[in-house]
């Protein structure tokens, strides 16, 4: 048997709503930092050599706060638990590693319990 974990959530709280206000921020806040990617250029000009060409430097900025805003959501458990019931596992190509972790076993135990999964029993193949 599987342990699930079972939350009590009183939704008229306010601490509720303060926690999934910082979710859906947090989300929002990576979607932004995701446009942000997709937008930004590969190198930036880092200023000019003695032979007044132009030296690239590296744009990590966008990305480095993308993987910011990823181990954010990460670290928030209400923004998981909204991601989860929305079955998102990536933003852009970040893949979220807790919600696919947290999908894989609530999958895990649904397919092979058979209290929660009618069709799976002793008499079906």
């Amino acid at each position: 048997m599987t342990q699930r974990r079972i939350k009590n959530i009183d939704g008229g709280s306010p601490e509720s709503w303060r926690q999934r206000t910082e979710g859906f921020r947090l989300i929002r806040e990576a979607e932004r930092a995701h446009e942000r990617v997709k937008r930004a250029p590969m190198y930036l000009s880092g200023g000019y050599d003695e032979d007044d060409d132009v030296i690239p430097v590296e744009n990590l900025g966008p990305w480095d706060a993308m993987d910011a805003a990823i181990r954010a959501i990460e670290a928030n458990e209400t923004a998981v638990d909204i991601l989860v019931a929305q079955r998102r596992t990536e933003i852009g190509l970040w893949r979220i590693y807790t919600v696919i972790r947290e999908l894989d076993q609530a999958d895990a135990g649904h397919v092979e319990d058979p209290e929660s999964n009618p069709l799976r029993g002793p008499y079906t193949d």
